[in-house]
Protein backbone atom coordinates (compact mmCIF):
# COMPACT_ATOMS: atom_id res chain seq x y z
CA UNK A 1 0.00 0.00 0.00
CA UNK A 2 0.95 3.56 -0.69
CA UNK A 3 2.22 5.59 2.20
CA UNK A 4 -0.34 8.11 3.99
CA UNK A 5 -0.36 11.34 2.41
CA UNK A 6 1.79 14.24 3.65
CA UNK A 7 -0.67 17.47 3.70
CA UNK A 8 -0.06 20.82 3.69
CA UNK A 9 -3.18 23.30 3.58
CA UNK A 10 -3.88 25.90 0.86
CA UNK A 11 -3.12 29.01 2.62
CA UNK A 12 -5.75 31.07 0.17
CA UNK A 13 -8.59 29.78 -2.41
CA UNK A 14 -6.66 31.24 -5.42
CA UNK A 15 -8.21 31.66 -8.54
CA UNK A 16 -6.65 30.24 -11.91
CA UNK A 17 -5.47 32.88 -13.32
CA UNK A 18 -6.55 33.14 -17.23
CA UNK A 19 -5.33 34.71 -18.52
CA UNK A 20 12.53 70.72 -15.44
CA UNK A 21 14.92 73.80 -14.25
CA UNK A 22 18.43 73.68 -13.15
CA UNK A 23 21.02 71.41 -15.46
CA UNK A 24 21.18 67.84 -14.09
CA UNK A 25 23.03 64.68 -15.85
CA UNK A 26 19.73 63.96 -17.27
CA UNK A 27 19.12 67.52 -18.84
CA UNK A 28 19.38 67.80 -22.34
CA UNK A 29 18.26 71.08 -24.40
CA UNK A 30 14.98 71.13 -26.36
CA UNK A 31 15.53 70.59 -29.83
CA UNK A 32 15.23 74.06 -31.80
CA UNK A 33 12.09 74.04 -33.48
CA UNK A 34 9.40 70.99 -33.20
CA UNK A 35 9.85 68.02 -35.49
CA UNK A 36 6.41 66.15 -37.30
CA UNK A 37 6.19 63.26 -36.53
CA UNK A 38 3.79 59.66 -37.03
CA UNK A 39 2.25 57.71 -34.34
CA UNK A 40 1.84 54.67 -35.62
CA UNK A 41 0.04 52.90 -33.31
CA UNK A 42 -2.97 55.27 -33.39
CA UNK A 43 -2.20 55.99 -37.15
CA UNK A 44 -2.59 60.19 -36.27
CA UNK A 45 0.39 62.75 -37.15
CA UNK A 46 1.09 64.30 -34.62
CA UNK A 47 3.95 67.83 -33.84
CA UNK A 48 6.24 67.25 -30.71
CA UNK A 49 9.67 67.93 -29.83
CA UNK A 50 11.40 65.26 -31.08
CA UNK A 51 9.26 62.28 -31.61
CA UNK A 52 5.48 60.61 -31.28
CA UNK A 53 3.25 61.07 -28.33
CA UNK A 54 3.67 59.28 -25.35
CA UNK A 55 2.11 55.71 -25.61
CA UNK A 56 3.03 55.06 -29.39
CA UNK A 57 5.29 52.79 -29.79
CA UNK A 58 7.54 52.22 -31.63
CA UNK A 59 8.77 55.91 -31.88
CA UNK A 60 8.20 57.41 -35.39
CA UNK A 61 11.72 57.85 -37.16
CA UNK A 62 15.12 56.46 -35.52
CA UNK A 63 17.64 58.77 -33.16
CA UNK A 64 19.85 60.20 -35.63
CA UNK A 65 23.90 58.91 -35.75
CA UNK A 66 26.05 55.99 -36.43
CA UNK A 67 25.22 53.16 -33.52
CA UNK A 68 27.99 51.87 -31.55
CA UNK A 69 29.14 48.76 -29.95
CA UNK A 70 26.62 48.36 -26.67
CA UNK A 71 29.34 49.62 -24.11
CA UNK A 72 29.91 46.00 -21.98
CA UNK A 73 29.21 43.87 -24.88
CA UNK A 74 31.36 41.69 -26.78
CA UNK A 75 33.01 42.54 -29.18
CA UNK A 76 31.93 42.29 -33.02
CA UNK A 77 34.71 41.77 -35.66
CA UNK A 78 35.62 44.57 -38.14
CA UNK A 79 35.67 43.37 -41.64
CA UNK A 80 34.48 43.72 -44.88
CA UNK A 81 31.09 42.75 -45.38
CA UNK A 82 29.95 42.37 -41.60
CA UNK A 83 26.97 43.57 -40.20
CA UNK A 84 27.78 47.50 -38.33
CA UNK A 85 26.84 47.00 -34.67
CA UNK A 86 23.57 47.64 -33.18
CA UNK A 87 22.29 50.36 -31.43
CA UNK A 88 23.43 51.54 -28.15
CA UNK A 89 22.04 50.46 -24.97
CA UNK A 90 21.99 53.96 -22.92
CA UNK A 91 19.40 56.91 -21.84
CA UNK A 92 19.43 57.71 -25.12
CA UNK A 93 18.11 54.96 -26.63
CA UNK A 94 15.65 54.22 -23.78
CA UNK A 95 14.06 57.96 -24.68
CA UNK A 96 13.71 56.75 -28.05
CA UNK A 97 12.36 53.28 -26.93
CA UNK A 98 9.53 55.06 -24.75
CA UNK A 99 8.92 58.07 -26.44
CA UNK A 100 9.90 60.49 -24.10
CA UNK A 101 10.84 63.80 -25.35
CA UNK A 102 15.22 64.76 -24.53
CA UNK A 103 14.16 67.64 -22.67
CA UNK A 104 12.80 65.62 -20.20
CA UNK A 105 13.82 64.32 -16.67
CA UNK A 106 14.73 61.21 -15.39
CA UNK A 107 11.37 61.35 -13.71
CA UNK A 108 9.69 61.11 -17.11
CA UNK A 109 12.03 58.07 -17.93
CA UNK A 110 11.46 55.83 -15.66
CA UNK A 111 7.66 57.08 -15.52
CA UNK A 112 7.07 56.15 -18.75
CA UNK A 113 8.84 52.67 -18.08
CA UNK A 114 6.48 52.14 -15.35
CA UNK A 115 3.44 53.01 -17.33
CA UNK A 116 4.61 49.87 -19.72
CA UNK A 117 6.22 47.32 -17.48
CA UNK A 118 6.08 47.38 -13.43
CA UNK A 119 9.95 45.76 -14.03
CA UNK A 120 10.80 47.76 -16.73
CA UNK A 121 12.06 51.10 -14.66
CA UNK A 122 14.64 48.67 -13.14
CA UNK A 123 16.35 48.53 -16.61
CA UNK A 124 15.88 52.19 -16.86
CA UNK A 125 17.74 53.18 -13.74
CA UNK A 126 20.45 50.62 -14.08
CA UNK A 127 21.04 52.53 -17.47
CA UNK A 128 21.42 55.97 -15.72
CA UNK A 129 23.23 54.32 -12.84
CA UNK A 130 25.76 53.39 -15.34
CA UNK A 131 25.93 57.16 -16.98
CA UNK A 132 26.56 58.26 -13.66
CA UNK A 133 23.46 59.46 -12.27
CA UNK A 134 23.36 60.07 -8.79
CA UNK A 135 20.54 57.80 -7.39
CA UNK A 136 18.45 58.12 -4.95
CA UNK A 137 17.09 55.84 -1.93
CA UNK A 138 14.48 54.89 -3.73
CA UNK A 139 15.66 54.39 -6.90
CA UNK A 140 18.50 52.49 -5.07
CA UNK A 141 16.26 50.43 -3.00
CA UNK A 142 14.44 49.40 -6.52
CA UNK A 143 17.73 47.80 -7.95
CA UNK A 144 18.69 46.06 -4.72
CA UNK A 145 15.48 44.32 -4.43
CA UNK A 146 15.47 43.41 -8.57
CA UNK A 147 19.16 42.01 -7.77
CA UNK A 148 18.26 40.10 -4.84
CA UNK A 149 15.43 38.84 -6.93
CA UNK A 150 17.50 37.36 -9.92
CA UNK A 151 20.34 35.72 -7.18
CA UNK A 152 17.29 33.75 -5.70
CA UNK A 153 16.35 33.19 -9.02
CA UNK A 154 19.52 31.88 -9.98
CA UNK A 155 19.67 29.47 -6.98
CA UNK A 156 16.14 28.26 -7.98
CA UNK A 157 17.14 27.45 -11.19
CA UNK A 158 20.31 25.53 -10.05
CA UNK A 159 18.24 23.78 -7.71
CA UNK A 160 15.80 23.16 -10.93
CA UNK A 161 18.86 21.66 -13.02
CA UNK A 162 20.20 19.55 -10.44
CA UNK A 163 16.67 17.53 -10.27
CA UNK A 164 15.83 17.64 -14.05
CA UNK A 165 18.78 17.84 -15.64
CA UNK A 166 17.70 18.45 -19.54
CA UNK A 167 15.65 21.85 -18.06
CA UNK A 168 16.36 24.68 -20.15
CA UNK A 169 15.43 28.40 -19.12
CA UNK A 170 14.29 31.07 -21.73
CA UNK A 171 14.17 34.65 -21.72
CA UNK A 172 15.22 35.88 -18.07
CA UNK A 173 19.04 35.24 -17.29
CA UNK A 174 19.73 33.37 -20.70
CA UNK A 175 18.96 36.94 -22.22
CA UNK A 176 20.24 38.82 -19.53
CA UNK A 177 23.91 37.54 -20.05
CA UNK A 178 24.06 39.69 -23.15
CA UNK A 179 23.31 42.81 -21.55
CA UNK A 180 25.94 45.40 -20.49
CA UNK A 181 27.82 44.91 -17.33
CA UNK A 182 25.83 46.42 -14.67
CA UNK A 183 23.05 46.66 -16.67
CA UNK A 184 19.87 45.00 -15.26
CA UNK A 185 17.80 43.35 -17.35
CA UNK A 186 13.94 43.83 -15.61
CA UNK A 187 13.49 40.58 -13.26
CA UNK A 188 9.77 39.12 -13.42
CA UNK A 189 9.67 35.74 -13.08
CA UNK A 190 11.88 32.64 -14.31
CA UNK A 191 10.46 30.37 -17.09
CA UNK A 192 12.13 26.60 -17.15
CA UNK A 193 11.02 24.14 -20.11
CA UNK A 194 10.78 20.58 -19.33
CA UNK A 195 10.78 18.07 -21.78
CA UNK A 196 8.03 15.69 -19.80
CA UNK A 197 6.16 15.10 -16.85
CA UNK A 198 8.98 13.56 -15.32
CA UNK A 199 11.48 16.54 -15.42
CA UNK A 200 8.86 18.87 -14.67
CA UNK A 201 7.89 16.94 -11.26
CA UNK A 202 11.42 16.62 -10.57
CA UNK A 203 12.24 20.32 -10.70
CA UNK A 204 8.95 21.11 -8.86
CA UNK A 205 9.59 18.63 -6.03
CA UNK A 206 13.20 20.00 -5.72
CA UNK A 207 11.80 23.40 -5.28
CA UNK A 208 9.29 23.03 -2.86
CA UNK A 209 11.41 20.75 -0.76
CA UNK A 210 14.28 23.06 -0.76
CA UNK A 211 13.53 26.39 -1.67
CA UNK A 212 9.51 26.33 0.45
CA UNK A 213 7.91 26.80 -3.11
CA UNK A 214 4.03 26.71 -2.69
CA UNK A 215 2.09 25.37 -6.13
CA UNK A 216 0.18 28.65 -7.56
CA UNK A 217 -1.33 28.30 -11.30
CA UNK A 218 -1.71 25.05 -12.88
CA UNK A 219 -3.01 24.49 -16.45
CA UNK A 220 -3.43 21.54 -18.82
CA UNK A 221 -3.82 21.15 -22.03
CA UNK A 222 -3.20 18.34 -24.68
CA UNK A 223 -1.34 19.32 -27.79
CA UNK A 224 -1.95 18.15 -31.52
CA UNK A 225 0.70 15.38 -30.48
CA UNK A 226 -1.58 14.20 -28.30
CA UNK A 227 0.43 14.84 -24.77
CA UNK A 228 -1.34 16.33 -22.31
CA UNK A 229 0.98 19.45 -21.20
CA UNK A 230 1.62 21.22 -17.91
CA UNK A 231 2.24 24.43 -17.21
CA UNK A 232 2.69 24.75 -13.28
CA UNK A 233 3.57 28.45 -11.48
CA UNK A 234 5.41 27.73 -8.62
CA UNK A 235 5.49 30.94 -5.74
CA UNK A 236 7.27 32.48 -2.77
CA UNK A 237 6.02 35.51 -0.94
CA UNK A 238 7.32 38.91 -1.78
CA UNK A 239 9.84 40.61 0.11
CA UNK A 240 7.94 43.77 0.07
CA UNK A 241 4.36 43.33 -1.15
CA UNK A 242 3.89 46.57 -0.99
CA UNK A 243 5.61 47.50 -3.85
CA UNK A 244 7.11 44.10 -5.21
CA UNK A 245 5.04 41.21 -6.50
CA UNK A 246 6.06 37.23 -5.38
CA UNK A 247 8.03 35.62 -6.84
CA UNK A 248 7.38 33.04 -9.51
CA UNK A 249 8.80 30.41 -11.41
CA UNK A 250 7.08 28.70 -14.55
CA UNK A 251 7.60 25.09 -15.06
CA UNK A 252 6.27 23.71 -18.39
CA UNK A 253 6.36 20.47 -20.72
CA UNK A 254 5.53 23.18 -24.31
CA UNK A 255 7.88 25.79 -25.00
CA UNK A 256 4.94 27.56 -26.92
CA UNK A 257 1.01 27.99 -26.12
CA UNK A 258 -0.15 30.07 -28.99
CA UNK A 259 -3.77 31.04 -28.39
CA UNK A 260 -4.85 27.37 -28.14
CA UNK A 261 -6.63 27.53 -31.17
CA UNK A 262 -5.77 28.63 -34.62
CA UNK A 263 -2.08 28.85 -33.52
CA UNK A 264 -1.66 25.36 -31.19
CA UNK A 265 0.81 24.19 -28.76
CA UNK A 266 4.47 23.57 -29.92
CA UNK A 267 6.52 21.91 -26.88
CA UNK A 268 10.07 22.03 -28.80
CA UNK A 269 12.47 24.57 -28.37
CA UNK A 270 14.69 25.17 -31.09
CA UNK A 271 18.58 23.85 -30.20
CA UNK A 272 20.76 27.34 -30.57
CA UNK A 273 20.00 29.24 -27.12
CA UNK A 274 19.74 32.43 -28.58
CA UNK A 275 17.04 31.37 -31.42
CA UNK A 276 15.32 30.24 -28.19
CA UNK A 277 15.42 33.28 -26.59
CA UNK A 278 14.35 35.02 -29.66
CA UNK A 279 11.20 32.73 -30.37
CA UNK A 280 9.77 33.61 -26.59
CA UNK A 281 10.07 37.09 -27.07
CA UNK A 282 7.92 36.54 -30.27
CA UNK A 283 5.67 34.13 -28.53
CA UNK A 284 4.47 37.30 -26.06
CA UNK A 285 3.23 39.22 -28.61
CA UNK A 286 0.06 36.71 -28.62
CA UNK A 287 -0.34 37.92 -25.19
CA UNK A 288 0.43 41.78 -25.20
CA UNK A 289 1.97 44.34 -27.96
CA UNK A 290 5.74 44.53 -28.54
CA UNK A 291 7.32 47.43 -25.76
CA UNK A 292 10.56 48.66 -25.10
CA UNK A 293 11.98 45.42 -22.89
CA UNK A 294 11.44 43.36 -26.33
CA UNK A 295 13.51 46.02 -28.54
CA UNK A 296 16.43 45.74 -26.16
CA UNK A 297 16.35 41.88 -26.23
CA UNK A 298 16.37 41.87 -29.89
CA UNK A 299 19.21 44.72 -30.40
CA UNK A 300 21.26 42.42 -27.00
CA UNK A 301 20.95 39.46 -29.50
CA UNK A 302 22.13 41.29 -32.25
CA UNK A 303 24.87 42.74 -30.44
CA UNK A 304 26.07 39.07 -29.25
CA UNK A 305 25.64 37.81 -32.83
CA UNK A 306 23.29 35.22 -31.97
CA UNK A 307 21.08 36.22 -35.10
CA UNK A 308 23.74 36.83 -37.71
CA UNK A 309 22.66 33.92 -39.72
CA UNK A 310 19.42 35.06 -40.97
CA UNK A 311 18.55 31.47 -43.05
CA UNK A 312 18.47 29.52 -39.38
CA UNK A 313 16.64 32.89 -37.73
CA UNK A 314 13.89 32.53 -40.89
CA UNK A 315 13.70 28.97 -40.47
CA UNK A 316 12.87 28.66 -37.05
CA UNK A 317 10.27 31.42 -36.82
CA UNK A 318 8.84 29.64 -39.51
CA UNK A 319 9.06 25.96 -38.01
CA UNK A 320 7.87 27.14 -35.09
CA UNK A 321 4.64 28.99 -36.47
CA UNK A 322 5.96 32.72 -35.49
CA UNK A 323 6.50 34.41 -38.82
CA UNK A 324 4.22 36.72 -38.29
CA UNK A 325 5.76 38.21 -34.94
CA UNK A 326 8.93 37.58 -35.89
CA UNK A 327 8.09 39.92 -38.75
CA UNK A 328 6.33 42.43 -36.68
CA UNK A 329 9.21 42.68 -33.96
CA UNK A 330 12.12 42.93 -36.69
CA UNK A 331 10.00 45.33 -38.18
CA UNK A 332 9.39 47.82 -35.16
CA UNK A 333 12.57 47.34 -33.85
CA UNK A 334 14.39 48.23 -37.14
CA UNK A 335 12.21 51.33 -37.06
CA UNK A 336 13.50 52.52 -34.13
CA UNK A 337 16.83 51.10 -34.13
CA UNK A 338 18.19 49.95 -37.94
CA UNK A 339 20.17 47.74 -38.69
CA UNK A 340 20.70 45.46 -42.09
CA UNK A 341 20.10 42.38 -40.31
CA UNK A 342 16.50 43.43 -39.23
CA UNK A 343 15.82 44.53 -42.49
CA UNK A 344 17.26 41.41 -44.06
CA UNK A 345 15.09 39.19 -42.25
CA UNK A 346 12.37 41.29 -42.32
CA UNK A 347 12.49 40.70 -45.80
CA UNK A 348 12.83 36.81 -45.94
CA UNK A 349 9.88 36.72 -43.13
CA UNK A 350 7.02 38.78 -44.94
CA UNK A 351 6.30 36.19 -47.40
CA UNK A 352 6.36 33.41 -45.02
CA UNK A 353 4.08 35.66 -42.53
CA UNK A 354 1.29 35.81 -45.12
CA UNK A 355 1.28 32.22 -45.23
CA UNK A 356 1.14 31.82 -41.34
CA UNK A 357 -1.44 34.44 -41.13
CA UNK A 358 -3.64 32.35 -44.41
CA UNK A 359 -2.70 29.13 -42.62
CA UNK A 360 -4.63 30.98 -38.87
CA UNK A 361 -6.99 32.29 -41.02
CA UNK A 362 -8.29 29.06 -42.19
CA UNK A 363 -9.02 27.57 -39.02
CA UNK A 364 -12.49 27.66 -38.05
CA UNK A 365 -13.84 28.25 -34.89
CA UNK A 366 -14.59 25.63 -32.33
CA UNK A 367 -17.09 25.39 -29.97
CA UNK A 368 -15.84 24.81 -26.38
CA UNK A 369 -17.12 21.52 -24.28
CA UNK A 370 -18.08 22.12 -21.12
CA UNK A 371 -16.96 18.59 -19.18
CA UNK A 372 -13.27 18.97 -18.38
CA UNK A 373 -12.07 15.58 -19.87
CA UNK A 374 -13.74 16.88 -22.90
CA UNK A 375 -12.33 20.06 -23.04
CA UNK A 376 -9.24 17.75 -22.53
CA UNK A 377 -9.18 15.54 -25.17
CA UNK A 378 -10.43 18.68 -27.61
CA UNK A 379 -7.00 20.58 -26.97
CA UNK A 380 -8.46 23.03 -24.34
CA UNK A 381 -7.08 24.32 -21.58
CA UNK A 382 -8.32 23.33 -18.06
CA UNK A 383 -6.98 25.30 -14.86
CA UNK A 384 -6.25 24.00 -11.77
CA UNK A 385 -7.31 25.57 -8.12
CA UNK A 386 -4.88 24.45 -5.51
CA UNK A 387 -7.29 22.50 -2.89
CA UNK A 388 -4.13 21.40 -0.85
CA UNK A 389 -0.47 20.68 -1.20
CA UNK A 390 -0.93 16.74 0.60
CA UNK A 391 1.88 14.39 -1.27
CA UNK A 392 1.60 10.80 -1.65
CA UNK A 393 -2.15 10.62 -3.56
CA UNK A 394 -0.59 9.63 -6.47
CA UNK A 395 2.36 8.73 -8.57
CA UNK A 396 5.65 10.76 -7.99
CA UNK A 397 6.38 11.56 -11.38
CA UNK A 398 3.10 12.10 -13.39
CA UNK A 399 -0.15 13.52 -12.55
CA UNK A 400 -3.84 11.66 -12.44
CA UNK A 401 -7.17 12.54 -13.18
CA UNK A 402 -9.61 11.47 -10.50
CA UNK A 403 -13.74 11.90 -10.90
CA UNK A 404 -14.59 13.05 -7.88
CA UNK A 405 -18.59 13.14 -7.27
CA UNK A 406 -19.07 16.71 -8.56
CA UNK A 407 -16.06 17.08 -10.27
CA UNK A 408 -12.71 16.28 -11.68
CA UNK A 409 -9.70 16.58 -9.46
CA UNK A 410 -6.01 15.93 -10.20
CA UNK A 411 -3.46 14.51 -7.76
CA UNK A 412 0.17 15.77 -8.53
CA UNK A 413 3.49 15.23 -6.79
CA UNK A 414 3.12 19.09 -4.98
CA UNK A 415 -1.05 18.64 -4.35
CA UNK A 416 -4.12 18.25 -5.02
CA UNK A 417 -5.90 21.10 -7.38
CA UNK A 418 -9.92 21.13 -8.70
CA UNK A 419 -10.09 21.34 -12.16
CA UNK A 420 -11.71 24.36 -13.68
CA UNK A 421 -12.67 25.40 -17.51
CA UNK A 422 -13.23 28.95 -15.96
CA UNK A 423 -12.84 31.46 -13.51
CA UNK A 424 -15.97 31.12 -11.98
CA UNK A 425 -16.22 27.85 -9.38
CA UNK A 426 -19.58 26.46 -8.25
CA UNK A 427 -19.22 26.74 -4.19
CA UNK A 428 -20.65 23.39 -3.77
CA UNK A 429 -18.48 21.85 -6.67
CA UNK A 430 -15.23 23.14 -3.95
CA UNK A 431 -16.49 22.01 -0.83
CA UNK A 432 -17.49 18.42 -2.70
CA UNK A 433 -13.96 18.21 -3.23
CA UNK A 434 -12.67 19.26 -0.32
CA UNK A 435 -14.53 16.90 1.39
CA UNK A 436 -13.59 14.04 -1.36
CA UNK A 437 -9.91 14.80 0.09
CA UNK A 438 -10.83 14.55 3.72
CA UNK A 439 -12.50 11.63 3.23
CA UNK A 440 -9.07 9.91 2.45
CA UNK A 441 -10.69 8.67 -1.08
CA UNK A 442 -8.22 7.54 -3.66
CA UNK A 443 -8.55 6.80 -7.07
Amino acid sequence: MPSAPSCGTSSSNRTPRTPGSAATPWSRPPPATPTASACRSSGTWSTTPARASRGCWPPSSPRAGTPTTPTGAPPRPSCPGCSPPPATLDLALLHTLLDVPDHEDGRELVAAARAVSATLPQLVISVAAREGVPLGSGSSDELARARARAVRYAAFRATAEAAAPHCRVVKGPSLARHYPQGVLRPVGDLDLVLPDQAELWAAAHALATEHGAEPHELTLVTGPDGRLHVLLTLAWPSPDPLVEQELRVELSTAAFYGDLGALPVRYALPGPQGLADLLSVAEERVERPFHAKDAVDVLMLLAAGELDDTDAVTAALDTLRLAPEGLELAALVHAVAPHPLLDALAGRLRPLAAQERARRAAVPARSEPAGIRARLDAGFPVWGMLLDTCVGRGPADRLELVDGPRSTLVHTPVGSFLLVAGELVDAADHAAALAFLDSGARA
